[in-house]
């Protein structure tokens, strides 16, 4: 069976880079709420590729800098961004890699997941309420944007023989 292995050291940091550029370039006040959660996104690309390398309190980590740079609650994205990882990787071993359906029905129930948890966290703490069912509007752009990006990311892994 082929085994995917990032294509340099960095890749899994870079994308992630990359994605967190994404996540905090300045938009429109409504364009704002289309946009993809694109840190979630690549956590679940990874972990479909690289599902028993990818680390948690990395993950963990990455939450925490997201929380610093939204000015959330310290800990709401990190939880979320946890759980969604856990979710890819637990459930990815239930499905195959290819089946496009499957990846989609994974992302709608795990970006779902996602966004309900913040909006749980946000809701407990006060800080909810704002746009109302705008706030689900990132998550079919999210579905809507997965074939291609997953496809842009593949550009950071290889194939090789497994052993």
């Amino acid at each position: 069976m082929p085994v995917k292995d990032p294509r340099f050291p960095g890749a899994v940091l870079l994308t992630l880079l990359i994605a967190t550029i994404l996540a905090v370039i300045p938009l429109g006040e409504h364009l704002s709420f289309w946009r993809p959660e694109w840190i979630a996104l690549t956590l679940i690309h990874w972990a479909l590729i690289i599902r028993d390398r990818l680390g948690l309190v990395m993950v963990f980590g990455v939450g925490l800098v997201m929380d610093a740079l939204y000015g959330s609650l310290l800990g709401q994205h990190a939880l979320g961004y946890v759980l969604v990882t856990y979710l890819a990787v637990r459930l990815s071993l239930r499905m195959t890699p290819e089946a496009f359906l499957q990846q989609l029905a994974l992302l709608f129930a795990i970006m779902g997941l996602y966004m309900l948890v913040n909006l749980w966290i946000q809701g407990v703490t006060g800080g909810g309420g704002q746009g109302g069912w705008l706030y689900w509007a990132s998550l079919p752009s999210s579905i809507a944007i997965w074939p291609v990006y997953h496809s842009l990311l593949g550009y950071f892994h290889i194939q090789r023989k497994a052993l």
